[in-house]
């Protein structure tokens, strides 16, 4: 489990975009396969709907700062190829099977 510290670092990251990011909630954090080792998995809250979790992937040291990707900003892979390639990253850094 990461400290509190990359926690508050994850959890800045993943709230990226978010109108509100002082009510989203991170849960099952873990550190990603990526290349670099400043990667983590894990799921937030989706902002339009609080309870409801989506995978997320945090790169927290790129050149241009942290970075996210979180599957509920794409659509279902089978009708977009874009969703394809981000689910495919996403088993690739070990956040989804």
């Amino acid at each position: 489990e990461p400290d509190q510290p990359t926690l508050d670092k994850v959890l800045a990251a993943a709230t990226k975009g978010y109108a509100k990011p002082e009510i989203a909630k991170i849960r099952n954090v873990r550190k990603s396969l990526a290349v670099n080792g400043s990667g983590y998995c894990g799921e937030i809250t989706v902002e339009d709907a609080v309870e409801t979790y989506t995978t997320f992937h945090v790169l927290l040291d790129t050149p241009s700062g942290p970075s996210v990707l979180r599957l509920s900003d794409f659509k279902t892979p089978e009708s977009d190829p874009q969703a394809a390639t981000v689910h495919q990253m996403m088993r690739n850094f070990g956040c989804i099977k």
